[in-house]
C-alpha cells in the first residue's frame, strides 16, 4: 500500500480556500498576469528577429536577382561567342575572330562589373535597413 505526501484535507477545508480566494489579494500574481509578463519582452524580441529575418531574406533576395540578371546578360554573350567559334557571322579570319573576341570581353568585362557594383551596393543597403529598423 502506498501512502501519499500530502495530508488529507476535510471538504470544508476547501471551502474555506474558495471563499479566500474571493477576497482581493493584491501580492498575488494570477497566472493571466504572469504570462503576460513573460509574453510582452518575448513578442517584442521575436519581433525584432522576424524583422531581422525578414531584412536578410530581402537582402538575399537581392543577391539572387542580381545574380539571375548577370546570368541573363552573359547567355547572349555565350551565344555570339558560339557563332563567332562555329563560323556563323560569316567565314572565320583572324581578323573576324580577333573583333568578335574583343567584342565578347568587352560585353563580359562590362557584366562583370555591373555584377561587382550590385554585389558591394548589398552590404551598404543591408546595414541601411537594419539601421532604419533599429
Amino acid at each position: 500500500m502506498t501512502t501519499s505526501a500530502f495530508p488529507k484535507v476535510s471538504p470544508n477545508a476547501a471551502k474555506a480556500s474558495i471563499a479566500d480566494n474571493n477576497e482581493v489579494n493584491n501580492n498575488v500574481i494570477y497566472n493571466k498576469d504572469l504570462l503576460a509578463l513573460w509574453y510582452q519582452p518575448w513578442a517584442e524580441t521575436s519581433n525584432s528577429a522576424a524583422k531581422l529575418q525578414c531584412i536578410w531574406l530581402e537582402t538575399l533576395n537581392d543577391a539572387f536577382r542580381h545574380e539571375i540578371d548577370f546570368l541573363a546578360t552573359m547567355a547572349p554573350v555565350y551565344s555570339k561567342l558560339t557563332h563567332c567559334m562555329l563560323g556563323l557571322n560569316g567565314p572565320l579570319t583572324p581578323e573576324s575572330m580577333a573583333s568578335c573576341y574583343h567584342q565578347i570581353a568587352g560585353d563580359m568585362s562590362e557584366a562583370t562589373f555591373n555584377r561587382m557594383r550590385n554585389v558591394s551596393e548589398l552590404s551598404e543597403d543591408f546595414k541601411e535597413r537594419i539601421w532604419c529598423e533599429l
